[in-house]
């Protein structure tokens, strides 16, 4: 068995490769060819909600929620961060409770018309404009690689067990909350406060509705009717 290298051999003539270049010397990502910006929210809504870690990042990724996004996301989104810290809780093991706030306030911000591309799905625009919240704060940027991989994932079965736990609890905390996987296991004292305190109005229909409009690229504006 060969070596790979950077020479090959093609019919009797040595072909060498100049400068070539390893995965390992690369940026880890490839930015998008339009930036959609990510507006910092006034001062007054930057809130973070109890029993959410209180940083500057929280009361800002708050802040985004309130101001330019809606009720239905905003519970959505709280109410998928008490799910998965619960469910990182019941694991054992350490996990970074901020940044898993902060991507479930994100994670479904490409929904909307001011956070969503022409081309990307919402996934991927809303991980966009959280690399760009995180990368504003001066955030390391392997930490922005594990927030950016669980918002892009969070609709993708199969993959999010193989990677860091931050993103296997946002895919399970979201399928919680759309689905109900593993509604039944969580103690049901809870479920009542998070629910009573972030409710379920006509949650599957909007929903659904949001999605079939972040997938087909029709995002909704912010605060239209749909999520009243």
């Amino acid at each position: 068995m060969g070596v790979i290298d950077s020479t090959s051999q093609r019919s009797d003539t040595l072909v060498t490769t100049p400068d070539a270049q390893t995965a390992d010397t690369r940026p880890a990502f490839r930015r998008p060819s339009i930036v959609q910006p990510v507006p910092t929210p006034r001062a007054e809504f930057q809130k973070a909600q109890p029993g959410v870690p209180d940083t500057q990042l929280t009361r800002e990724a708050t802040g985004v929620l309130v101001e330019y996004s809606t009720p239905l996301l905003f519970n959505h989104s709280h109410r998928v961060f008490f799910w998965a810290k619960e469910l990182g809780r019941q694991t054992g093991r350490t996990f970074d409770v901020e940044l898993l706030f902060v991507c479930a306030a994100f994670h479904d911000l490409g929904l909307l018309r001011k956070f969503s591309s022409n081309d990307d799905r919402f996934e991927v625009d809303s991980a966009n404009a959280l690399r760009q919240f995180l990368e504003h704060h001066d955030v390391p940027a392997a930490r922005i690689q594990v927030a950016w991989d669980a918002v892009a994932l969070h609709t993708t079965p199969g993959i999010a067990v193989y990677k860091p736990i931050e993103v296997e609890l946002l895919y399970n905390g979201v399928g919680l909350d759309v689905l109900g996987i593993g509604y039944e296991h969580f103690p049901e004292d809870l479920r009542k406060k998070v629910v009573d305190e972030y409710p379920r109005i006509n949650f599957k229909e909007n929903i659904a509705k949001a999605f079939l409009a972040g997938c087909g690229k029709t995002s909704i504006p912010h605060g239209e009717s749909i999520y009243r």
